[in-house]
């Protein structure tokens, strides 16, 4: 059954814990959810498709996690000013994208970064973007704003970490990718 906005929670605890418990979603599994960290109006949110396989017990320890720990250091952004959220709940091979979008995932993950409320988004996965298309222009991997709930915010779509973790070269893509999205006032300013 497709989310309701109104049945979504309007605080950012209460999503959290609506996240971990509520079992109307994911085929009612709520075995190996895991929370997003950061906090609240964080300079950047960073959106995965889903925790890491080895994740038990917070998103990203494992090396797509460090990855993103060593990317974000190099852009200048500390721990606590980055807030790391997941589309989907758990690990979940071979996820049913197109089925997340009919039970209103994208609803979901449009009123979670409303409450987180970023300075910019940066959305780590391809399979992300049918969940927000909502709020995305008619080109989103060229995009620059996420529109959601009567807010914008700079966004920047790349691959998904495993990949750049398998091709070295697409980590220097997104690192220019980066710099020129940075250096065009494309950061909420």
């Amino acid at each position: 059954p497709k989310l309701a906005l109104p049945a979504l929670p309007v605080e950012r605890a209460a999503f959290q814990d609506w996240w971990l418990a509520d079992p109307r979603r994911d085929d009612g599994r709520v075995a190996g959810r895991l929370p997003p960290r950061g906090a609240a109006s964080p300079d950047v949110m960073v959106l995965v498709p889903e925790p890491e396989r080895e994740d038990r017990e917070s998103l990203l320890s494992g090396p797509q996690g460090r990855l993103l720990d060593a990317m974000l250091h190099a852009m200048g952004i500390t721990p606590d000013a980055a807030y790391i959220a997941s589309a989907l709940p758990r690990h979940t091979p071979h996820a049913d994208w197109q089925g997340a979008a009919a039970a209103g995932m994208g609803a979901a993950l449009a009123r979670h970064v409303k409450l987180v409320a970023p300075r910019r988004l940066i959305v780590f996965g391809n399979n992300i973007l049918p969940l927000l298309e909502g709020g995305l222009p008619n080109s989103p991997a060229d995009s620059q704003q996420f529109n959601h709930e009567g807010a914008s915010v700079a966004l920047l779509v790349a691959r998904d970490l495993g990949a750049l973790l398998e091709r070295p070269r697409w980590k220097a893509g997104f690192w220019q990718r980066w710099l020129e999205w940075t250096s065009t006032g494309a950061v909420g300013e």
